[in-house]
């Protein structure tokens, strides 16, 4: 399969042009024209995550985090860039595009919760919907733990009958939960005076980790491409695993 065929796809599923103006999407590494039969999904392109694509024949790896985002100074041996074009291996990242679409991150971050009768806010980067069954604080951060396979989830106390989630570094969007009138609020990264905000505004936040919130996307992201290319296999990673343990 010609990779141009799997780039115009990813297109349809998260348009490029929707990235966030200081991000960096699309074919990263690699040629249009390189003709590919199996593909690694990732959340992150890290050397070991480009070892195992060498090792397993895959000639793409597909991404949440683009692969090449501040400006390239130099290319070391050891470096991620640097392995990809030494192993032929190209990359497709969708960030902060894939963030917004339709079927995208927060659409899987919801859907990994069971919320109901949800709304995409795409400029907002921020789902909104109802769990299937209010509850405290402390219960919904236990659940949230248990199906986000989190290895822990920070919380401010409160209610849980209306929750708003942004995936990964999310933070900013506790505001807009409260614009909106939602009592809880889930993200990957809650920094001190977002915490703040939440317990002042009565916002119950959770903060489950930036690889957990949008991990989820992986599969359902694996489950579009396998449909639209049934000669290409897709294969998940298994070195791109959650970079913290906690206690």
């Amino acid at each position: 399969m010609k990779l141009s065929n799997i780039v115009a796809f990813a297109q349809q599923i998260a348009p490029f042009e929707t990235a966030a103006e200081w991000d960096n999407v699309g074919l990263l590494v690699g040629s249009p024209e390189w003709e590919v039969d199996r593909v690694l999904l990732a959340l992150d392109i890290t050397p070991d995550v480009v070892e195992e694509a060498q090792k397993k024949s895959a000639g793409l790896i597909v991404s949440h985090h683009p692969v090449i985002f501040p400006p390239l100074h130099t290319l070391h041996p050891d470096s991620t860039a640097y392995r990809l074009a030494k192993y032929d291996i190209a990359a497709l990242c969708l960030h902060t595009d894939l963030d917004r679409a339709e079927e995208g991150v927060n659409t899987a971050l919801g859907a990994a919760l069971g919320l109901k009768n949800t709304t995409l806010y795409p400029d907002d980067f921020l789902l909104v919907g109802e769990p299937h069954n209010p509850c405290s604080a402390e219960e919904y951060a236990a659940f949230i733990k248990e199906k986000l396979h989190a290895p822990s989830v920070r919380f401010t106390e409160g209610k849980v009958t209306r929750v708003a989630v942004s995936s990964g570094g999310g933070g900013e969007g506790v505001a807009l939960a409260a614009t909106y009138g939602f009592d809880a609020f889930v993200t990957g990264e809650l920094k001190h005076h977002q915490y703040l905000y939440a317990k002042q505004h009565h916002i119950a936040a959770f903060d489950a980790g930036h690889f957990s919130t949008e991990d989820v996307v992986i599969v359902p992201l694996k489950e579009m491409f396998s449909a639209a290319f049934p000669t290409v296999e897709f294969i998940i990673s298994e070195k791109n695993v959650c970079p913290y343990r906690a206690v």
